[in-house]
């Protein structure tokens, strides 16, 4: 039996006035291709070049005539991209029962006016918050290995299973025990496994960052943020602060930050807003006469870490942003049509050397 493509059991068997204008949710806008350095033409893997000049300076001397050593040295990254889908099915007919019927015809091949505006723009933003909400803990499916009936999984482990999903272990497992024999026991993944996120990307490269760049703060809450922010800023070295940046942070430890500078400041933290357009975007930290600000990114939702973003060094590839929302080829069939949404994703840092987090996940 065909899966129903819309799920209307409330509105079902139709017998009476409805409002016109159909709800739909709210979901979190694709912040983060605002917040990063964005790459708009990303349809291979494209290194992220880097040129350190070396010290050379020294005092004039009509003798020497060669260098002191190289000038400079390069380095690189790469980011590299994967491509992620979504596929839908339009059925007219299963409205056939519903207070839509009003404008559906015998043959309809697409959702009737009523409907299809609200249809397409649920299906918009629900992607782009899975986009921005997969973000910064997503995985690379490629690296995900196919399951394996021998292995008991721990939490956490991932598998490609044999229905072609990806899925994630929330209760250990014994040998032989799959999505479909105990469905407990995995949650689906597909949308989180279609690249490396920048949380993930952050996390394999700790343990390779000198030691200035990991900055100590021990857990975060709603008496000690301010501090242990400001703390943090304090830490990074002096031609960083100078520099200025961003520090970015998920929207609970911003709110942990306003509650703990309102304990601190009792007359009020205003000082503090930093406004664009007319609306806070974030916070200014205290000392740092408004070149460092703490702002709050919906892509880092649960995470505790701060990430102090310098010279644009975090970077979001696609190939073009309407890609994201775009509606790719429509297949009719004899129902109605298929088509899908497909995109370009990627996720890198540049340039570890002005990468500064702390020891939170």
């Amino acid at each position: 039996m065909a899966t129903p493509q819309n799920d209307i059991t409330a509105i079902n068997n139709y017998a009476g006035q409805y409002e016109s204008r159909i709800r739909t949710s709210i979901f979190t806008d694709l912040d983060i291709a605002n917040d990063l350095n964005l790459i708009t033409n990303l349809t291979s893997a494209r290194i992220l070049p880097k040129y350190k000049a070396n010290d050379g300076l020294r005092p004039y001397d009509p003798d020497v005539t060669e260098p002191d050593g190289t000038s400079g040295v390069f380095s690189k990254r790469n980011i590299e991209p994967r491509t992620g889908m979504k596929i839908l099915k339009v059925v007219p007919e299963e409205l056939r029962k519903t207070f839509l019927s009003e404008q559906l015809r015998a043959n309809a091949k697409d959702y009737p006016g009523g409907f299809a505006q609200y249809f397409w723009d649920e299906q918009i933003k629900k992607q782009k918050a899975e986009i921005n909400n997969n973000s910064y803990m997503g995985v690379d499916g490629q690296g995900v290995p196919a399951y394996d009936p021998s292995v008991s999984y721990t939490v956490g482990a991932r598998m490609l299973f044999t229905d072609r999903s990806y899925y994630s272990c929330i209760v250990a497992t014994t040998a032989a025990q799959t999505p479909v024999t105990h469905p407990a026991k995995w949650l689906k993944v597909n949308n989180s496994s279609i690249t490396k996120g920048l949380g993930v990307i952050i996390a394999e490269e700790y343990a390779g960052l000198p030691t200035r760049n990991k900055i100590a703060t021990g857990t975060l809450d709603a008496t000690n943020t301010f501090d242990k922010v400001t703390n943090f800023y304090l830490s990074l070295p002096e031609e960083i602060r100078a520099a200025g940046g961003i520090i970015r942070c998920s929207q609970g430890t911003y709110d942990n930050y306003n509650m703990s500078a309102l304990a601190k400041f009792q007359n009020g933290t205003s000082f503090l807003d930093v406004q664009n357009a007319g609306k806070i975007i974030g916070k200014s930290i205290l000392g740092s006469d408004g070149k460092f600000i703490l702002k709050p990114a919906s892509w880092m939702s649960g995470s505790k870490r701060l990430i102090a973003d310098i010279n644009q060094n975090l970077y979001m590839g696609t190939d073009l942003v309407s890609d994201l929302t775009g509606i790719g080829p429509m297949i009719p069939n004899i129902h109605g049509y298929s088509c899908k949404m497909q995109m370009i994703l990627a996720y890198q840092i540049a340039d570890l050397e002005i990468l500064f987090v702390n020891d939170q996940a």
